[in-house]
């Protein structure tokens, strides 16, 4: 049950309309709250990502679904790591909201490659590096 409220987001990834990016949405407050250092949202990073690992593989194989859509921890993930190199703004948080969401929809090489990974990483490392490609392209884009 921990995992699947984990993986689902408090079960807002069960959000009939784009639970995507209604998911999306829950990245904003760690966003806001912890987007303060490049090396904590790193390290936190890492530690939701382990955990989405664990959540996600967990629902991947009670569903039998590669790519759970109710499983949305990977986009708070990939949401949150966008903002690695850029102070959350107003306007950087909504720029950045909608690029990510281009492209974990879109999913360009190289991110396609990563969901053939196994079980819970092919969830979570797609998002993951579409995140810190968002990251880069903000860094650009705001500096």
């Amino acid at each position: 049950m921990l995992q699947e409220i984990i993986a689902t987001g408090f079960f807002v990834g069960r959000f009939r309309y784009a639970p995507g990016s209604v998911g999306t949405l829950l990245g904003i407050p760690l966003v806001y709250l912890f987007a303060i250092k490049w090396w904590l949202v790193l390290f936190l990073g890492v530690v939701l990502y382990l955990l989405g690992v664990w959540a996600s593989g967990y629902v991947v194989e009670v569903t039998k679904d590669r790519d759970p859509e109710d499983v949305v921890i990977d986009e708070i993930l990939g949401y949150f790591l966008s903002f690695v190199f850029v102070e959350p703004t107003f306007k950087s948080m909504i720029v950045g909201f909608l690029t990510f969401r281009l492209l974990d929809i879109l999913k360009p090489y190289p991110i396609n490659l990563f969901e053939r990974l196994p079980k819970g990483h092919g969830v979570m490392a797609d998002d993951t590096i579409a995140g810190l490609l968002n990251a880069v392209f903000l860094f650009f884009l705001f500096h």
